[in-house]
């Protein structure tokens, strides 16, 4: 019987991709939102690359048929991870997925970079049968804490005092008003 991309099929039910932002991971777990993967922004643009084990069609065996991540600025709230899931947003440009064992990547464009965001994936086979929900991944608020850098070639470009009809450069010492 196919299962809708909201409930696990039962084939695949305890099968999902470990995802993480910006970093390579390990493959498969079995806990359904184990610890969160930590997040690293690809840029001030508001861009996010995820990464993740491809799992396969039968377990960690052959190609799966399709992914599917979903992504919020709010947390999933006391592990009900289904209704988080159907108020959240598709990503878009979602690769077909490798074989199993190798890595697949996202990246995951136009987010609010001063929020915090929150990523799902779910794979499908052929039937369709839906494995559980992954891990989450999660990505803080990109907060700018480095200065720009100091100017250090300040320099005066002509200090207005003429000499046959042009200007001299002058130093500030000649500028200064001399003592009376």
């Amino acid at each position: 019987m196919p299962h809708s991309p909201g409930r696990p099929g039962p084939s695949i039910a305890r099968r999902f991709a470990r995802l993480a932002l910006g970093a390579a991971l390990s493959c498969c777990g079995l806990a359904l939102v184990p610890h969160p993967a930590h997040a690293q922004a690809t840029s001030v643009d508001s861009t996010a690359t995820l990464l993740w084990t491809a799992p396969g069609d039968d377990g960690m065996s052959g190609r799966a048929t399709r992914y599917e991540m979903r992504y919020r600025n709010v947390a999933i709230a006391s592990g009900d991870t289904a209704s988080w899931w159907s108020a959240a947003v598709v990503a878009s440009g979602m690769p077909s997925p490798s074989a199993a064992g190798a890595t697949d990547s996202v990246q995951v464009r136009g987010l609010d970079p001063t929020r915090t965001w929150y990523f799902v994936i779910r794979t499908s086979d052929e039937v369709p049968n839906w494995s559980n929900f992954s891990n989450v991944a999660i990505r803080p608020p990109y907060i700018d804490v480095i200065p720009p850098g100091k100017v250090s070639d300040l320099q005066l470009a002509a200090a207005g005092i003429t000499s046959g009809g042009g200007l001299l450069p002058a130093s500030i010492k000649q500028l200064q008003t001399p003592n009376r």
